[in-house]
């Protein structure tokens, strides 16, 4: 027969002492946990990542999408009846938002950790529908709170969540990151148009060109050639020949002229013609002036003939209106007549009255006549 095993006694109160230890360990931490989520929370945290730089989601907005819109009052709602993550779920649902963590600390603070997201693009639909995508290529509205400046296409097609629309998003983000990545097309591309079939075209802040670009394929070398065609081409003979500039070809730029052109023009000499012009016309206009007011005062000086001795008839007679003034007129001298004229005196005055009336009358008949005669020799 087998011998008989001895039962340790210290082994099992070892065993006995671990199990008691280990419930009450478990005891303390549910209870210590039940009274932690019997309590009301200290305060609410809110962080948003990079909200120094921009500002298209504020702190109440993040109350608002976790708390206030959906009725819970945090402040008297125990710790253990918090969704956390529903919270996380509707601030996740923002559009704006690209990441977002919400929990409760050991001070029973409610935190939620918010990530921003950096447009990339500004896009202006074919029916002036504005919106921005980033990165992710995620579509996100115009925010009410901020205006962002980027990169601007216009008239994109409306862009679906199915392949052609994830693959022209793919093709506009490449594009404006190419842009983006070079600080002079950067700086010099202030327009990005684009067609339902992926072509692209440009239009730059120096000069009126209009840039055909193309698709996306071989986007180094066009802007290399493009660049190369600026220095080469433009810079010496002026940015305003060419109307449109084609890139679509394979190593090549092909320029068309504006009609019509006109080279460059020196600036100060324009200039100086134009005060020379402007002097010109104001001599002009001085000299006009002096020879109308010289005609003016020539006019306005009347010559008036002196008027005829009235009789006892024509003073009884109505008296006629007066002669208009007749304006001056330049009399050419006349030549001396040499024959010597002999005055004569004229005749004495009768006294009786019916000779008075007589020489009256005769001087009534020729009111012009002269005082002397003179008698050709």
């Amino acid at each position: 027969m087998a011998a008989k095993r001895k039962i340790s006694v210290r082994k099992i109160l070892q065993v006995f002492l671990t199990v008691v230890v280990s419930t009450g360990c478990i005891i303390a931490i549910v209870s210590a946990s039940r009274i932690e989520d019997s309590k009301m929370l200290s305060s609410v945290a809110v962080h948003i990542k990079n909200d120094k730089k921009y500002h298209f989601i504020e702190e109440k907005e993040i109350m608002d999408l976790a708390v206030n819109n959906r009725g819970i009052d945090v402040m008297n709602t125990p710790v253990a009846h918090l969704d956390v993550k529903g919270m996380e779920q509707v601030i996740l649902a923002d559009p704006w938002v690209a990441n977002a963590q919400v929990f409760v600390d050991n001070d029973r603070v409610l935190h939620m950790y918010v990530t921003q997201r950096v447009p990339v693009v500004r896009i202006f639909g074919a029916d002036s529908h504005s919106y921005y995508m980033d990165a992710t290529m995620s579509i996100m509205p115009l925010s009410e709170n901020y205006v962002y400046y980027t990169t601007v296409v216009t008239n994109a097609p409306e862009i679906q969540n199915d392949s052609a629309g994830w693959a022209l998003r793919k093709q506009i983000l490449k594009f404006v990151n190419t842009i983006q990545s070079d600080t002079f097309w950067s700086a010099q591309i202030s327009q990005v148009i684009v067609d339902t079939a992926g072509s692209f075209e440009l239009l730059s802040i120096l000069g009126d060109q209009k840039i055909l670009f193309g698709d996306t394929s071989l986007m180094r070398d066009k802007f290399n050639n493009l660049f190369v065609f600026y220095k080469n081409v433009l810079n010496r003979i002026g940015w305003d020949k060419y109307e449109t500039l084609d890139l679509r070809f394979k190593g090549q730029v092909v320029a068309s002229p504006a009609i019509p052109y006109s080279g460059p023009v020196d600036k100060a000499v324009s200039t100086m013609n134009w005060i020379n012009s402007i002097v010109e016309t104001e001599a002009k206009n001085d000299a006009k002036d002096s020879t109308r007011t010289a005609e003016a005062k020539t006019a306005a000086t009347p010559v008036v003939k002196p008027a005829p001795q009235k009789t006892d008839k024509a003073a009884k007679e109505k008296p006629k209106p007066a002669a208009k003034a007749v304006p001056k007129k330049i009399v050419k001298p006349q030549v001396k007549d040499k024959r010597v004229h002999h005055a004569v005196p004229p005749k004495a005055k009768a006294n009786d009255n019916s000779k008075a009336k007589k020489d009256n009358k005769e001087k009534t008949k020729k009111q012009a006549s002269p005082k002397y005669v003179y008698p050709e020799k």
